[in-house]
């Protein structure tokens, strides 16, 4: 009776099970509600295998791309409890939802992109710890990127976080903000000299593979905490310290040091 006295009824119904109260208060109730641990009705039905719950919040709009105060998704979720049908169902339902977001977002992207001015830009960062070893897998880029007119670059060496290791390349995303919708989005690859175009809408053969790598590999979570973030004003000089500046091609810039930044990498 908590659940429900605490003005969580649909959740109270999703983890009793009782399709048909959850299919009244799916009218009244936000299916996007969460909990006091950050769940939301369907994080509740994965974890709990109500299969009927989950196909219901599904058809409902209940979103896939949200984390609970653990940091996992109703996808990380499903992946941990290993049913392929409840995995399929929420990667499919996962990738039809960010379509209809970049839709919805695309005319305000593509107007701002033209009224912006042109620019490139160079970004260069990285992180170090005294502790032994853990400045090793700590992430550091050199990141470039350039806009003309409704188009988009941006050049990476990052690529993906494996065994406790950031994987190196020499990747670029190009946006075309005047090219039609499945062809706006393109991936290169500049060592192995391939590219992708992000598809519009995957086959099933495709889909079935992704949730074959997804079954069969770690779920990881990387996430950077900027809550507790604090500058100061980078000193520079042995005896007589002083703020550093420095000028930086045309400008004089004054340089920060960051504290509190936290890197979070989790795996189950």
């Amino acid at each position: 009776e908590n659940m429900a006295g605490d003005g969580f009824p649909l959740h109270r119904s999703v983890f009793l099970g009782d399709i048909r109260r959850v299919s009244q208060l799916l009218r009244t109730e936000d299916v996007t509600k969460k909990d006091s641990h950050g769940n939301t009705p369907l994080h509740l039905a994965v974890i709990l295998g109500h299969k009927e719950c989950v196909h219901l919040l599904l058809a409902h709009g209940a979103p896939v791309k949200v984390k609970n105060a653990e940091g996992w998704s109703p996808l990380a979720e499903a992946i941990s409890f290993g049913d392929r049908q409840t995995i399929t169902s929420l990667l499919r339902k996962l990738k039809q939802q960010s379509r209809e977001l970049l839709e919805q977002r695309r005319p305000d992207l593509i107007k701002a992109l033209q009224e912006l001015g042109d620019f490139s830009m160079e970004l260069k960062w990285d992180f170090h710890s005294w502790v032994p070893l853990v400045s090793r897998i700590l992430p550091s880029d050199l990141c470039k990127i350039q806009k003309r007119g409704s188009c988009i670059r941006m050049d990476t060496t990052l690529v993906d976080f494996n065994d406790m290791k950031w994987e190196r390349g020499d990747i670029s995303f190009i946006f075309n903000g005047g090219a039609k919708p499945a062809q706006s989005l393109i991936v290169l690859d500049n060592k192995l000299k391939v590219f992708q175009k992000i598809r519009y809408e995957e086959t099933e053969a495709e889909i079935e593979d992704e949730v074959d790598i997804l079954m069969s590999s770690d779920i990881v979570a990387a996430q950077m905490s900027t809550k507790n973030i604090t500058f100061s004003r980078a000193q520079s000089g042995w005896l007589f310290k002083e703020d550093k500046s420095e000028m930086v091609g045309a400008f004089h810039s004054n340089f920060y040091t960051i504290h509190g930044l936290t890197l979070e990498s989790r795996k189950r």
